[in-house]
């Protein structure tokens, strides 16, 4: 496969890195890889990036993982795709900047796994989300069983993992699994609108706010709290002055 599986553009502020792997975007260790490769590079050269938009060619955002494929691997071939798509869901969790996954049609498995990396999720009206994964007789990859619990709760999150049920936008927005819904056709500008309004704010703040946020969800409450007392202090710091960039 050549590198055409991922697409990215920027724009001012903004990197869109985009799917391209037809019919279905499956995450295959290919598009893994160029993925993780193109995320690195632009946060690398992009001293300036505000927002990482994701969003996918053709009629899905990603169907997962092939499964018909899976089954024909190794213990270790498994092992490795799942190690590598782990390592590249935590890196697009731990970028200092803005995410928002632009996602329609079918959202499914580890490509719901991958919107949930992302901090913000805007829908168009025609998504299906599923974890299917039951059905087949493995556990959800990824770290999709830790981020649906942190997203749409405990209770709710071990419904849609045991019954493998298919959640449709609307339900979607009701239970916080997305932000938002939009019509299809409006998706892209939406998406864009959204990414346009983040990047219009304070570098210096977008990254604070991800990095506080974080840093509660993983060390606990009471030490995000203290940290937020040091990053707003930070912020006026004279050799930096945050406060007045924007």
């Amino acid at each position: 496969m050549s590198n055409t599986c991922i697409t990215v553009s920027c724009k001012d502020w903004i990197s869109t890195v985009s799917i391209d792997n037809p019919p279905n975007n499956y995450l295959d260790k290919e598009v893994l890889a160029e993925l993780n490769k193109t995320i690195s590079e632009v946060h690398a050269s992009r001293s300036e990036l505000r927002v990482v938009l994701f969003t996918a060619a053709g009629k899905h955002f990603s169907a997962g993982i092939d499964y018909a494929a899976l089954a024909k691997m190794t213990k270790q071939e498994a092992g490795h795709l799942a190690e590598v798509g782990y390592s590249l869901l935590k890196h697009i969790e731990s970028l200092p900047v803005p995410v928002i996954a632009a996602v329609k049609g079918e959202t499914t498995g580890a490509g719901l796994g991958l919107a949930l990396a992302a901090d913000i999720r805007i829908a168009s009206s025609d998504t299906v989300f599923s974890f299917p994964e039951a059905r087949f007789g493995v556990p959800p990859i990824f770290g999709s069983s830790q981020r649906l619990y942190k997203t749409v709760g405990i209770g709710r999150a071990k419904e849609l993992l045991f019954t493998g049920r298919s959640v449709d936008a609307d339900e979607a927005l009701k239970i916080g699994l997305v932000n938002s819904v939009v019509p299809p056709d409006a998706l892209d500008e939406e998406a864009e609108r959204l990414a346009v309004r983040i990047g219009n704010n304070s570098l210096s703040s977008l990254r604070s706010i991800k990095m506080l946020i974080n840093y509660g969800l993983n060390e606990g409450y009471e030490t995000g709290l203290k940290e937020e007392v040091t990053a707003f202090s930070e912020a006026f710091n004279p050799d930096t002055k945050q406060w007045e960039r924007l």
